[in-house]
């Protein structure tokens, strides 16, 4: 087996790690859906969850509560509305904003959609062998949400040590 670079750089090459077990799993999740002759994407889940949780959300409130980019939810929307999964209108209160729905097309599919997700989740605790990998990365957040990269690694060149 051929040796992996990425490895043996250790905590210096987590970040491109983490990128890469993302771009793995979402090249496999497209071929799984396309395996299935379903027309979506493997990020559209987030959305698909939120607005089946909350029925109707703003674009302004998927970025806030995914803690992505606006224009990165804009961009999912867009091809998701493409495809008929989603309903977009104008906000009734401000006419700049817009809101998402669910369509009958997303709604009839959720089922099978569901099925799919439940099964990978599984796959997921499978594949963790009992260690919580959640929570290692809701630490990991949480502490770079009180210290940055930056600032934690600055920090320490100048023996200054944030917690």
């Amino acid at each position: 087996m051929q040796t992996d670079y990425l490895r043996e750089l250790g905590y210096l090459a987590v970040a491109t790690r983490l990128k890469r077990l993302g771009d793995q799993m979402m090249h496999s999740g497209r071929a799984m859906y396309k395996s299935l002759g379903w027309d979506i994407e493997p990020n559209w889940y987030l959305i698909f969850k939120l607005l089946d949780k909350h029925g109707s959300l703003s674009l302004a409130d998927i970025a806030e509560k995914l803690r992505i980019s606006h224009p990165s939810v804009i961009a999912i929307a867009n091809k998701m509305t493409q495809k008929g999964y989603l309903s977009m209108e104008k906000c009734q209160d401000d006419a700049r904003k817009k809101r998402l729905s669910l369509t009958p097309k997303s709604i009839a599919e959720m089922p099978q959609f569901e099925q799919v997700w439940t099964a990978g989740t599984e796959g997921m605790e499978e594949m963790m062998e009992g260690k919580d990998l959640l929570v290692l990365l809701t630490m990991m957040e949480d502490k770079l949400a009180a210290a940055s990269f930056q600032e934690r690694t600055l920090g320490r060149m100048n023996n200054e040590i944030p917690n």
